[in-house]
C-alpha cells in the first residue's frame, strides 16, 4: 500500500523562482526524474492560487490538480483566490493523505496529519526588512509547526536551533533535510558555451566576482560593494563585480551606489538571469561573493560548489554550517574582512584552489533533489527494513 501526500504547490504562480520557491519545485523536479518513488508513494500537487500553472501541469502529469480550470485566464486569478479563500469555492479535497502545507497560506482542513518546512525565521528576527504581513505569516507557520504538524522540517540544524530557542518545539519533533539543487548544475560545463554565454553579458571567464540573490538589505550587498571598492584597479586587475536577482522596494541603496563613480564602471547589474545562465555565470566567476547578514540555508553557496566556483560567504548561520573549512567566511558587519577575502582571491591562481574546489564539489553532491524529497518522504514512511514485511 502506497503513502499518500498532498503538497501544496499554491506559492509557485509567481513566475520568477525565490529560494524559497525553488524548494518547493524541487520536490516536483524529484517526482518526475524518479519513478522508483512511485512504488511506495502517491503523490499529489495541489494548487490554491487561481491559477492553472502549466509548468507544473507538464511535470507532474495527473498528479496535478489546481482549483482554476485550465483555460482560467490569469486576469481573474484575484477574484478566484478571494473566492477561494472564503469558501465559497471549495478548496482540494486530500482524501486521506499526509499534508504537506505551503507556510505563507496554511491550509489544513479537518484533522488529518499535516507536514510542514520552515525555511527560516528571519522575517522575526529582522522585522525591519520585512513587512507586517510576511511577520504575521511567519507567526502563524511558526504555531502551525508548534501545535498542529505531525511532521515539522529544517533545512539547516541552525533554522532548527532557531525554532527550538525562539518558537518552543522541541528538538526530537524536527528533522533536517538539505535543500538539493537543480542537477545541471553537476554537469561539465563546456568552454565553448561558457565564453560564449558569459560574452552576451560583457563578461570574461575568472574576470568578475558575482552575487546572486534579492537586492535586498538582508542580502549585505552595500558591505560587499564597498569593499569591492577599497580595492585599488591594480589590485583587481579589471575584474569586475557582477549583481543578479531581482529589485524591489530596499534596492535604492544598491542601485545608487552602483551608480557612484568609481563603480559605475566596474560593476553590472544583470538583474534577473535565466537558471542555465545562472550556472554559467557561477561557472565563470573569480568567485561567488555571498555575504549575507543571515540565512535559513544558502543555496547559491552549494550551486557555486557544484560548478566548481569559489567561494566567499560570512561565517554565520547557515552559511557557516556549510562553509566551514570549505569557503573563505567572513564577518559580514566587516568590509575590511570582505575586501581581503576578495584580494586573497585575486592574488591566487586557480590552481591554488585545485584540492579545495574538487573537494567541494564532492561535497555538494550529497545535495540533490532526489534526496530532498526523500528526506521527507522516509520520514512519512521509514523503508522497510531487510527481512520486514512491507505494510
Amino acid at each position: 500500500m502506497r503513502t499518500k501526500v498532498a503538497l501544496d504547490v499554491s506559492g509557485l504562480a509567481w513566475r520568477y523562482r525565490t529560494g524559497v520557491q525553488n524548494l518547493v519545485w524541487a520536490y516536483l523536479q524529484a517526482w518526475q526524474e524518479n519513478p522508483d518513488l512511485h512504488e511506495r508513494f502517491e503523490l499529489r500537487f495541489y494548487d490554491r492560487s487561481g491559477l492553472f500553472n502549466r509548468a507544473i501541469a507538464t511535470m507532474a502529469g495527473s498528479s496535478y490538480s489546481a482549483v482554476a480550470p485550465r483555460w482560467w485566464p490569469a486576469r481573474l486569478r484575484r477574484p478566484l483566490q478571494l473566492l477561494i479563500r472564503a469558501g465559497v469555492v471549495p478548496g482540494p479535497a486530500l482524501e486521506g493523505a499526509i499534508n504537506h502545507v505551503w507556510n505563507w497560506g496554511l491550509y489544513a482542513p479537518g484533522e488529518g496529519p499535516c507536514s510542514i518546512t520552515v525555511p527560516d525565521i528571519l522575517p522575526l528576527e529582522y522585522p525591519q526588512w520585512y513587512g507586517a504581513r510576511f511577520c504575521r505569516l511567519t507567526r502563524a507557520s511558526l504555531a502551525f509547526a508548534r501545535d498542529r504538524a505531525q511532521y515539522v522540517f529544517a533545512i539547516s540544524h541552525y533554522v532548527k536551533a532557531r525554532l527550538v530557542a525562539e518558537a518552543g518545539l522541541e528538538a526530537a519533533r524536527i528533522r533536517v533535510v538539505y535543500p538539493g539543487i537543480d542537477p545541471s548544475y553537476f554537469a561539465p560545463v563546456d568552454t565553448l558555451a561558457l565564453t560564449a554565454s558569459l560574452t552576451r553579458y560583457g563578461l570574461q571567464p575568472g574576470g568578475y566576482f558575482l552575487s546572486s540573490g534579492f537586492l535586498d538589505p538582508r542580502k549585505n550587498l552595500l558591505r560587499q560593494l564597498q569593499a569591492y571598492a577599497q580595492l585599488s584597479e591594480a589590485q583587481t586587475g579589471g575584474c569586475r563585480y557582477a549583481l543578479t536577482g531581482l529589485a524591489n522596494t530596499q534596492s535604492r541603496e544598491v542601485l545608487d551606489l552602483i551608480q557612484q563613480s568609481g563603480l559605475r564602471e566596474r560593476v553590472v547589474f544583470l538583474g534577473y538571469v535565466p537558471q542555465a545562465d545562472l550556472r554559467m555565470l557561477m561557472a565563470g566567476s573569480a568567485a561567488l561573493l555571498y555575504c549575507s547578514i543571515a540565512e535559513g540555508f544558502g543555496l547559491p553557496i552549494i550551486e557555486a560548489m557544484a560548478c566548481g566556483a569559489q567561494v566567499i560567504t560570512s561565517g554565520t548561520s547557515s552559511m557557516q554550517e556549510l562553509a566551514q573549512g570549505r569557503a573563505l567566511t567572513v564577518d559580514p558587519l566587516n568590509t575590511e574582512e570582505i575586501a581581503g577575502a576578495m584580494a586573497t582571491v585575486l592574488g591566487s591562481g586557480r590552481g591554488d584552489w585545485t584540492a579545495r574546489i574538487d573537494a567541494n564539489r564532492d561535497f555538494a553532491r550529497q545535495f540533490t533533489v532526489r534526496n530532498w524529497l526523500i528526506g521527507h518522504l522516509d520520514a512519512y514512511a521509514p523503508p522497510a527494513t531487510p527481512g520486514s514485511t512491507p505494510a
